[in-house]
């Protein structure tokens, strides 16, 4: 009946530090638990419709993702089940560096044309593009389920992807370039459509 996505919580890491598939840790402590995700996924559960459970919970491998969706199942009584297709974009050698110590001569280019050039050892956006893509291909047949929500906990870059094929732009591995911004621990409510594909219908909340 629909699907949820949420971006994992605030991460203890400086500002201006590249990291995707760099297993970083999550700010502490949580105060609320995880900034009250649980508190406003059962106040989106009630506005989807009266009745609506939490069905499948579905998260990346990286423990910033993987630990809210544990804390967010076990409070629905569900498990997890780990995806890597949800990862956030690898960059390489570039992770865990500052991207100001990154040299230009590298980063320039690859910024020029995200889509087809990866960072050293990383990935292209495309290359995250099929792996989202196919990953929600999966999703919608049970997010259809009348009833149920299934619930994906994973990274800007892979839901801005997942965002992009329900609103019809090309999501950008530069969060400057993307139409939207996602919220950390905001929570995104996309419904499918027959036939395939999504429809937005709440940002952020």
């Amino acid at each position: 009946m629909a699907l949820i996505l949420v971006r994992h919580t605030r991460v203890d890491l400086p500002a201006g530090t590249c990291y995707g598939q760099a297993d970083v840790p999550l700010l502490q402590p949580h105060d609320p638990p995880f900034d009250g995700v649980g508190q406003r996924l059962r106040a989106l559960l009630e506005r989807i419709g009266a009745g609506v459970r939490l069905g499948p919970v579905v998260c990346s491998p990286l423990s910033r993702a993987r630990l809210l969706a544990q804390h967010l199942a076990t409070d629905h009584g569900q498990a997890v089940a780990v995806d890597p297709r949800w990862m956030e974009l690898h960059f390489g050698a570039w992770e865990g560096r500052r991207w100001d110590d990154i040299p230009r001569v590298e980063s320039d280019p690859w910024a020029a044309d995200t889509h087809h050039r990866a960072p050293p050892g990383g990935e292209t956006q495309n290359a995250l593009i099929a792996r989202v893509q196919a990953a929600l291909a999966a999703l919608h047949a049970p997010a259809s389920q009348p009833g149920q929500a299934v619930l994906v906990v994973a990274h800007a870059g892979p839901l801005r992807v997942a965002l992009g094929a329900a609103q019809g732009w090309v999501a950008s591995a530069d969060p400057q370039q993307a139409p939207v911004s996602l919220d950390f621990g905001g929570l995104t409510w996309l419904d499918p459509l027959p036939g395939g594909g999504w429809a937005l219908r709440a940002l952020n909340a």
